[in-house]
């Protein structure tokens, strides 16, 4: 009798705790209410927004207390990253946190919070319940998609220095959600190699047998739903041989005055050349396969000075404008001057371009240097002042004679 109620006690103890275990120890499962599963607020998040997933357990009873662990696989990179237990967060915390969980002990939602959200984020995010010894088989995941402006990558062209008639590739890589479109043009707006204003929708920029007015500032534009846009610029340097372009190849001016004269040339060429006057006292013709070394060379000095300027980029680009002030014009000023330009490269290369200054029988006022005093004949100048004097002497002699005599 004594050995049945033990064993009847004994099976009401195991009937109870196995009902006791069983309601404390459910299987749980997500909510799968919202049909993503996991909810993010905002729905369609952007990098630089605040972003917060939530995942939400169901099934649980008041004693059954479960962990919830977050994972990150981003797709940019491949890379895994466990990111949070609960309340405890693993990664993201350099320089500058920006990733937090949270969770109440009570409560059967955990949060994800991203604070703020990166591009680098684009990727699948995933809850699960933790490895705790029970079944962690059961998660959520959802394609975490951030929506981020273009940005132009490092790795796109730069400036670049080709020989005229190179074939080359201009590219403009650009990352961003939605994926970018790209647009060429250039800076000025004057038309691309091929004609078009602008190309649309092409990463790669071919310009084959390139010329020197193909050089210039180029730009991509990466556009797409999200923000501004972004601009990469580059310079596509034409290296040509140097030439010239006298707007004025003869210039007058009258001789013995107090006036100046000049001539301006447009040296043109790429790299920058190197550039000489001289006054051709030989007289022969120019040409460029003539030797300076007959030449006389000019250099600043009392009777000339010569200046160079860069001109607005309307009038030419890779161009130097070159002036020669010939001071107080005389006689043997008059005559041929000759501006060479030659690179500083080998293969070396010359040109040369001539201006004649003859003599007017007037003084050309409009072309004096700005530091001239006006037009006044040297030679006169003196002589007339004296006469004047003798005279108004000689004539008073000769009415004080006459008076006296």
């Amino acid at each position: 009798m004594i050995i049945s109620i033990i064993r009847l006690s004994l099976l009401g103890f195991f009937i109870n705790f196995f009902f006791v275990y069983v309601n404390a120890r459910t299987n749980p499962r997500f909510d799968m209410r919202d049909k993503d599963g996991i909810i993010f607020d905002p729905i369609a998040p952007r990098a630089g927004e605040r972003l917060i997933a939530k995942c939400t357990l169901v099934g649980l009873t008041d004693n059954d207390k479960r962990s919830v662990s977050w994972e990150l696989h981003r797709l940019n990179d491949q890379k895994k990253f466990y990111l949070a237990t609960d309340d405890q967060v693993f990664q993201f915390s350099q320089p500058t946190r920006r990733l937090y969980a949270e969770h109440a002990i009570d409560s059967s939602d955990w949060y994800l919070i991203f604070d703020p959200l990166d591009r680098e984020d684009y990727g699948d995010l995933t809850c699960m319940l933790a490895d705790t010894g029970y079944n962690n088989s059961i998660f959520l995941r959802r394609r975490l998609i951030v929506y981020s402006e273009p940005f132009v990558v490092q790795s796109s062209t730069k400036d670049i220095e080709v020989n005229e008639g190179d074939n080359i590739l201009l590219t403009c890589f650009a990352q961003g959600l939605p994926p970018p479109q790209i647009q060429w043009m250039k800076a000025d707006a004057t038309p691309l190699p091929d004609g078009n204003i602008r190309a649309i929708g092409t990463v790669e920029l071919p310009i084959n047998d390139i010329r020197q007015q193909d050089r210039g500032i180029y730009k991509c534009l990466a556009i797409n739903l999200v923000g501004y846009g972004d601009i990469w610029t580059l310079k596509v340097n034409v290296k040509f041989p140097p030439y010239i372009r006298c707007p004025y190849p003869m210039v007058g001016q009258a001789i013995n005055f107090l006036v100046d004269i000049y001539v301006e040339c447009y040296v043109h060429g790429y790299p920058p050349p190197r550039i000489t006057w001289y006054k051709n006292d030989y007289g022969g013709q120019i040409s460029n396969t003539m030797s300076v070394d007959v030449l006389r060379p000019i250099w600043n000095s009392y009777k000339y000075k010569i200046e160079a300027t860069i001109p607005e980029p309307n009038i030419c680009t890779d161009c130097i404008l070159s002036r020669l002030t010939v001071i107080n014009v005389l006689a043997s000023d008059l005559g041929s001057y000759v501006i060479n330009a030659t690179t500083n490269e080998k293969p070396y290369r010359t040109a040369l371009a001539s201006v004649f200054i003859f003599e007017t029988p007037d003084c050309q006022q409009f072309i004096t240097h700005r530091n001239n005093v006006g037009c006044k004949r040297i030679r006169f100048t003196t002589s007339r002042a004296s006469s004047t004097i003798f005279q108004y002497h000689f004539f008073l002699f000769i009415i004080l004679t006459t008076i006296f005599i």
